[in-house]
């Protein structure tokens, strides 16, 4: 049995921790993606979760309590979860463990800040060391991750989304998973007669706009006569066991490394164009186009081949996706 204690920092009422126009304090952030995590770790085998404190009390739960509480239950691992301040420019998730950590506290920080990044797109910040009490008085692997600044308006808009929590959420439990070997439950037998009809469900980061809001089987994701470009994109497949794959190319950068079902490709907050796309399937037929600057919409394409262009500067600005 693995046991994990989850910690959203502070409390709802904590003087100064929220956003700077108070459209949102940060405990609301971290006690939702905190419940997030423990809703996903239970479809998994052998683990039982802990919560540091009280969600609902609005009492500020000191460090020491929390750690305390940690280290008498013998809990596994701790994760801190929080959301960051700092310069209105600042961006991104950055991860601590404590100064002198074993190196199992390193690997369990590493995999499930890799894992938050690639989940979530977002700038990567890095995994840092710091003298946090909560890290340093708990007898555990523990870490705190922040997941993006309430003081960006950027960050501050992905921060108050229940999608970006959820992704944040699936990330750490990601890390988690890979670093136990956790298994997930039996899913429970189907329905008899029950047909499942295979859909893709895609999600456009737009510029100024930032994450549309889910489109489905054909429905174009994007803006089209604005001006607008496209820079990063996320797509998955429902009701299939078939998976995708997915590269995006990216003013400067070239071809992104390959993405998998609900992973996302491209950049977010870096001022740069998403240029072209192809996604590849296992078992479906892909059929996808983009519209992109000055040409509109490409023919579409299947299975692997480039919808867009590259080398001439060109951004896309929408895009629409469908099986075949």
């Amino acid at each position: 049995m693995v046991k994990i204690m989850l910690d959203p920092g502070h409390d709802i009422n904590t003087p100064g921790k929220r956003a700077p126009d108070g459209s949102m304090r940060e405990f609301e952030f971290n006690r939702a993606t905190a419940l997030h995590v423990a809703d996903i770790l239970s479809q998994y085998n052998g683990v039982e979760v802990f919560l540091s404190h009280d969600l609902n009390d609005g009492i500020d739960t000191s460090l020491d309590a929390r750690a305390a509480l940690a280290n008498r239950l013998q809990v596994n691992c701790l994760i801190s979860i929080h959301a960051n301040a700092g310069a209105a420019s600042a961006r991104g998730i950055e991860t601590y463990i404590y100064l002198n950590t074993p190196t199992s506290t390193n690997n369990l920080a590493r995999m499930i800040h890799d894992q938050t990044i690639s989940i979530t797109g977002m700038v990567n910040r890095g995994v840092k060391r710091a003298d946090f009490a909560i890290l340093r008085e708990t007898n555990m692997d523990a870490l705190l991750i922040e997941c993006g600044f309430m003081t960006n308006n950027q960050d501050l808009a992905l921060l108050k989304s229940d999608e970006y929590r959820r992704r944040c959420a699936q990330g750490i439990v990601n890390g988690l998973a890979q670093f136990y070997g956790l298994t997930r439950k039996a899913a429970p037998a189907p329905v008899p007669a029950v047909t499942r009809t295979p859909s893709v469900v895609y999600e456009a980061h737009i510029e100024n706009i930032g994450w549309q809001g889910p489109k489905r089987n054909g429905e174009t994701a994007g803006t089209t006569g604005k001006s607008l470009r496209l820079e990063a994109l996320t797509v998955r497949l429902e009701n299939t066991d078939a998976q995708l794959v997915m590269e995006g190319h990216v003013e400067n950068k070239g071809w992104t490394t390959v993405r998998t079902n609900g992973e996302v490709f491209g950049t977010i907050g870096e001022g740069l164009r998403l240029e072209a796309i192809r996604i590849n399937s296992d078992q479906l037929t892909i059929l996808y186009r983009v519209h992109v600057q000055n040409i509109g919409w490409t023919d579409w394409k299947k299975n692997g081949e480039v919808a867009g262009t590259t080398g001439q500067a060109l951004r896309i600005e929408a895009v629409e996706i469908k099986l075949g």
